[in-house]
């Protein structure tokens, strides 16, 4: 979370306990009074300010901009609460049948209404509150403007206020009172996802949009909030004292209070600040009724804990307590599983973060990086790789296909994604869908794709000499494709075919494609044809060809901390190896000297050694070929020679010299993936990219 909202984590304690107090009415053996104006009234401002910080950090993004990734961050949300909904009922099942909510007479329209409208027990309403609030306004802003839904939830809001507090008065309405009796054969009470959740999702998603035109400052913005509170103290007085309340959750004053509320809350900068926040709320607001259970069981025998106050302090340190202790218990069980694995890929993200950062030291100020995660990211986990860079604001991703794309979507990466290569047309709708941009590899194609009729992102990619992917690098091909009616074309780009070697011959061909490439550009600019943004140079480029600035740099096997071979640059630049893939010792056992190790009959002993299995093999991406061919694992500071002939799941490596190895200990098996590409003859990007998808990944910190 960041910094100027740590005011909203530490009230979501204090909202939690609010909750708390609403329950156990706290102030009761002082004055009745107290609980009316403080629990009843004040403390009222709980419930609306959690659904106000669903619609500020969730609705409100949406709300902007309706793209695939924030869309699936609402239906994520609606997926995780509608689970812990569930199991809460599960949880309370026996309750509820105890207080006879439930019965085996309970009808399935009975049932239907508990579970969407009320809750089958007394605090359980706020889970179908959020659920059916949050899906009536995800679903109305898919065709209507904020605004529009935001009228919508104070109409609906306004609705469910004379059913609540407000009743008394219209029940002295003969029509309207009919028609409140009718709707509460439906749900018992108006405070519900339908009049009472929307208004406040809706009023936390306008401060989320609208906060930077809010010009009062802390003191002005509290004298607000003290007049209107103190406005609402006065409206609880006069429909508690004068008329019949039904209930007491909604307010007419209510939503304005929340309003300063929580601008306030999103300028106050506490200094305390609790671990787990979010979840510790959350099981404080469900567990809080077994506690209650408890206490009140114990004080029916020790009959001084029934001072209110004390009852509630008792219930409120069971809560936090208890909540604590499962926090405790799920941090426990996800180190179990971190330290469960059989083969992984440890990420460094200072390592990553170093990359970055010396990449862009070598280019232009305004150029940006598009960082190329096709195959897996180069091995590096697609999604975890991609969700590092993200984090140190790289916003733009390029990959091989749709899949892999749809993949960073639906892991929620939210910046840019270009597919580099060819997605069939029978998934063009899938490119809208996931919100990708795909590249036109060839006129044909673009016509192609525009005869679909769907508005689809695109970038021109050129064949500038490559003789690969690209359209024809002619003005007038690319001048008709950018006048296609479907295509958004955002961009312009090819690819260096030679620009790795310095040689004469891969100088002459880089200078050619460069040039078709600017001479391109400018044409296009004659004929004002906005042809968006423009990238052609990839890692090598660069480093080689840095004097061309462009508006993006396409960083491919760099960002990984490697080149692809051991040519020289241009330039240079310290980069370091993001990654290093370790598996772990598995068996370990004398064998004497003349005996056959592993497959074939190629590996004989010419003395007794220690011989140790690891767990990886060539269908982890270890090359085969680097079976008796000098290849060395790293073990502390020991190099342990590579032994027999590496198998599809395993590999023999020579303990002798750290005969005190145990078993479970793991080694580093590849971290220069250079030199393992030499060995095996081949490029860094292809030894990387074979890796197995077996493996795990860590990510270091």
């Amino acid at each position: 979370m960041k910094a100027r909202h740590q005011g909203i984590d530490l009230f979501r304690i204090i909202a939690a306990l609010m909750v708390v107090a609403i329950h156990t009415f706290p102030f009761n053996s002082l004055s009745p009074f107290l609980d009316e104006m403080i629990t009843l009234t004040l403390f009222r401002v709980a419930v609306p300010f959690f659904f106000m910080t669903t619609g500020f950090y969730l609705i409100a993004p949406y709300a902007n901009n309706k793209s695939y990734y924030y869309g699936e961050k609402i239906k994520q949300f609606l997926l995780k609460i509608s689970k812990i909904y569930l199991l809460v009922v599960l949880l309370y099942l026996p309750l509820s049948i105890l207080n006879g909510t439930i019965s085996s007479k309970t009808t399935l329209l009975e049932w239907l209404k508990l579970l969407i409208l009320d809750g089958t027990l007394y605090h359980l309403w706020y889970f179908p509150g959020i659920i059916v609030g949050t899906l009536l306004v995800f679903y109305l802003l898919r065709y209507v403007t904020f605004n529009h839904v935001f009228f919508l939830s104070i109409a609906l809001y306004i609705i469910g206020l004379l059913g609540d507090s407000w009743y008394g008065i219209i029940k002295q309405i003969p029509l309207l009172a009919k028609i409140y009796d009718k709707l509460f054969e439906i749900s018992e009470m108006t405070r519900n996802g339908l009049f009472f959740t929307p208004l406040f999702l809706c009023l936390g998603a306008y401060l989320y949009l609208e906060r930077q035109k809010e010009r009062r400052g802390v003191k002005e913005l509290s004298l607000f909030f003290l007049i209107t509170i103190a406005m609402m103290l006065v409206e609880s007085i006069f429909l508690h004292h004068l008329f019949v309340v039904r209930h007491d959750s909604m307010y007419l004053l209510l939503p304005v209070v929340m309003y300063f509320l929580y601008l306030l809350l999103l300028n106050w900068q506490p200094k305390l600040k609790i671990k787990q926040v979010q979840n510790l709320s959350l099981l404080i607001y469900i567990i809080h009724p077994l506690v209650i259970v408890v206490v009140h069981t114990i004080s029916n025998k020790l009959t001084f804990m029934k001072f209110s106050l004390l009852y509630y302090l008792l219930v409120v340190v069971g809560s936090y307590i208890l909540s604590r202790l499962l926090l405790s218990i799920f941090k426990q069980k996800d180190k179990i599983k971190e330290t469960s694995y059989r083969a992984e890929r440890e990420i460094s993200t200072n390592a990553v973060k170093h990359n970055i950062k010396e990449i862009k030291k070598m280019i232009p100020q305004k150029t940006e990086i598009i960082a190329v995660v096709k195959a897996n990211a180069y091995g590096a986990d697609l999604v975890e790789y991609a969700k590092i860079l993200e984090k140190n604001q790289v916003t733009f991703f390029a990959v091989a296909t749709i899949d892999e794309g749809i993949k960073l979507r639906k892991t929620m990466i939210k910046g840019d994604i270009l597919v580099l290569g060819l997605t069939d047309l029978l998934r063009a709708k899938e490119l809208i869908k996931y919100d990708l941009i795909q590249s036109i590899v060839s006129e044909e194609y673009g016509r192609m794709l525009n005869h679909k009729k769907l508005n689809i992102r695109c970038h021109v990619e050129v064949d500038t000499g490559m003789h690969r992917l690209g359209v024809e690098a002619d003005i007038d091909v690319i001048t008709r494709l950018y006048q296609l009616s479907f295509l958004r074309i955002e961009g312009i780009y090819s690819h260096l075919g030679s620009s790795d070697s310095l040689d004469s011959v891969s100088k002459i061909r880089t200078e050619k494609q460069l040039s078709v490439y600017c001479h391109l550009l400018n044409e296009l600019k004659e004929r004002r044809i906005n042809y968006g943004v423009t990238h052609i140079q990839s890692s090598y480029g660069i480093l080689n060809y840095s004097e061309y600035e462009f508006d993006y740099v396409r960083a491919g096997i760099m960002l990984y901390g490697f080149f692809s071979s051991d040519e020289p640059t241009a330039r240079q630049i310290s980069l370091k190896p993001v990654m290093k893939i370790k598996a772990k010792l598995i068996s370990k056992r004398w064998v004497k000297a003349g005996e056959i190790l592993g497959y074939g009959n190629q590996t004989v002993l010419e003395k007794e050694r220690l011989i140790g299995v690891i767990s990886i093999g060539y269908a982890d991406g270890l090359p085969r070929s680097l079976s008796n061919n000098g290849f060395k694992v790293e073990y502390q500071d020991y190099l342990l020679p590579q032994v027999g002939k590496v198998c599809m799941d395993m590999m023999l490596i020579d303990l002798t010299q750290v005969e005190k190895i145990q078993l479970s200990e793991e080694v580093t098996v590849m971290s220069d993936f250079t030199e393992i590409a030499l060995l095996d003859d081949t490029i860094t990007n292809e030894t990387m990219s074979q890796l197995g998808n077996r493996l795990t990944t860590t990510v270091t910190y």
